[in-house]
């Protein structure tokens, strides 16, 4: 068996992949807030939103799409510019392979190269391993929402963690778009090393 190991920017046309990783997490668990499954055009917008200023990856295993990570904006407000929110999502076949690890270590990098300074996520309880896989990354817990969300019968408390990406600069300068970035060798070199921590071999 041929194990192809590759992490790249996702495309529009991933859509379809994406989604099936991502509606198990909807219907059958609490991991997310959404109820209904979006419908692939509805996942491709969100992908061309996203894709116009930060990073979305996927990993892809022997040619079939096996997990994402992306960055969002973390509020509205101008100020917060420097912020992201980081979401991820593995194919529930292929965990303890190490492509969450690998998918954040890119991920988190990119940001980096991009100039943002601050990382958070929202985990929803209970999830003790989504903390436990956070926390040794670096995220550290700031704070709780009590019974923030009801899905599947239940009230569920939202922790979020941050990390910080950079230094907090008195002029801290514009971040740059991910597009900007992509034919650099900085890029190149974090996406090669994040594909080495894949285990597959």
């Amino acid at each position: 068996m041929i194990n192809d190991k590759k992490i790249r920017l996702a495309t529009e046309d991933d859509s379809a992949s994406l989604l099936a990783i991502y509606a198990p997490y909807i219907t059958d668990t609490s991991i997310t807030f959404e109820y209904h499954v979006p419908t692939v055009m509805e996942f491709r917008k969100r992908i061309a939103t996203v894709w116009r200023f930060y990073p979305w990856l996927v990993c892809v295993i022997n040619n079939r799409i096996v997990g994402y990570a992306y960055a969002s904006r973390f509020q509205e407000r101008e100020a917060y510019k420097w912020s992201v929110s980081l979401s991820i999502y593995i194919n529930q076949d292929y965990h303890r392979l190490g492509i969450g690890k690998a998918l954040y270590f890119a991920l988190i990098e990119l940001l980096k190269l991009q100039g943002f300074c601050n990382a958070y996520v929202a985990i929803t309880q209970p999830n003790p391993k989504s903390e436990r896989f956070h926390e040794a990354i670096g995220f550290k817990e700031i704070g709780v929402f009590h019974k923030a969300g009801y899905k599947l019968g239940s009230w569920h408390d939202v922790k979020y963690h941050e990390l910080m990406l950079a230094e907090h600069n008195q002029s801290p300068l514009e971040p740059k778009s991910i597009n900007e970035l992509i034919d650099t060798n900085e890029f190149k070199a974090i996406i090669e090393k994040a594909e080495q921590m894949i285990k597959i071999d």
